[in-house]
C-alpha cells in the first residue's frame, strides 16, 4: 500500500462504553441500546446537539455482515439517508447481545422506519419491554469496513471519519494488556488527549494489529509521538 493510496479494508474494533436504553423513540418493545460519548478518552469533546450519537439495535441471534449490509441497502434504496451500519457484540454484565451499530442518524425519528426496513429485510430485532439500563459499562466489538490512507509505517488516518487515525501494534494485546498500557501512555502523554481503542484490520491479506486514535488534533508529528510511546510501552510490558 502506496502512501497516500485510499484503501478499504475489513477489520474489528473493540472498547468500553457507557450505554443507555432508548425509551420511547424506538418499534414497542425493541431493544435499543445508546452511547452518548463514545469518546470518553477525549475530554474536550462535547456533543451539543440532539442528534442520537451511536444507537445500537439489539438482534434476536447472529446475522452476517452481508445480511446486515442487504438490509442496510434495502433502507438506502427507501429513504435518501446517510448512515453507516455496522454487525457488533455487546458484552453487558454476563449477557451477550448481537446488535448493529448505527451511526450518523439525523435524527430519532429515523429508528424506526430503519427498524421496519430490518425486519422486512429479514432481520429480526431482540424484543424486551423490561430492560433497564441508566449509564452501565458494556464492551463493544464491532466488525465493519475502514477506509484509510497510509501517512507513515504503521500510521493511517481515516479517510471517511473525521478525528480518527490507527496505529499498527507489533502484536494482539489482551484487552487487560491494551488498557493498562493505554494508561501509561496517557500518564507520559504531555499533548492534547485522545480516546483509544482496540483493533485490527486486514492490510493486502495480511491482519495488523492496532489502536485506533480518535483526537482533532491528528498531524503526523502527533501521531508519530503517540506510535512510539505506545511502541515503548509495549516493550516494558514484554519485560515484566
Amino acid at each position: 500500500m502506496g502512501k497516500n493510496r485510499k484503501d478499504e479494508v475489513f477489520g474489528m474494533l473493540g472498547k468500553f462504553e457507557s450505554l443507555f436504553i432508548v425509551h420511547g423513540k424506538s418499534l414497542p418493545g425493541s431493544l435499543v441500546f445508546e452511547s452518548l460519548n463514545p469518546f470518553p478518552g477525549y475530554y474536550d469533546h462535547q456533543e451539543s446537539d440532539i442528534k442520537p450519537v451511536y444507537l445500537y439495535l439489539a438482534l434476536d441471534r447472529e446475522y452476517s455482515v452481508f445480511d446486515i449490509e442487504r438490509a442496510n441497502q434495502a433502507v438506502k434504496k427507501s429513504y435518501d439517508w446517510h448512515f453507516e451500519a455496522a454487525k457488533g457484540k455487546i458484552d453487558l454484565f454476563d449477557k451477550h447481545f448481537d446488535v448493529v451499530r448505527l451511526r450518523h442518524l439525523d435524527s430519532f425519528d429515523q429508528l424506526i422506519p430503519i427498524q421496519k426496513e430490518f425486519i422486512k429485510a429479514g432481520i429480526k430485532l431482540k424484543m424486551s419491554s423490561q430492560a433497564k439500563l441508566n449509564n452501565e459499562k458494556g464492551f463493544i466489538r464491532l466488525m465493519k469496513l475502514f477506509y484509510i490512507s497510509k501517512l507513515a509505517k504503521g500510521i493511517y488516518i481515516d479517510t471517511s471519519e473525521d478525528y480518527h487515525a490507527y496505529l499498527v501494534l507489533p502484536r494482539r494485546l489482551s484487552q487487560e494488556e491494551f488498557e493498562e498500557t493505554t494508561l501509561k501512555v496517557k500518564y507520559n502523554w504531555e499533548s492534547t488527549d485522545f480516546d483509544a481503542a482496540s483493533g485490527c484490520f486486514f492490510i493486502r491479506g495480511k491482519l495488523k494489529e492496532m489502536v485506533r486514535i480518535y483526537s482533532k488534533n491528528l498531524t503526523l508529528e502527533y501521531l508519530e509521538e503517540l506510535q512510539k510511546l505506545y511502541l515503548l510501552k509495549i516493550r516494558k510490558l514484554e519485560i515484566l
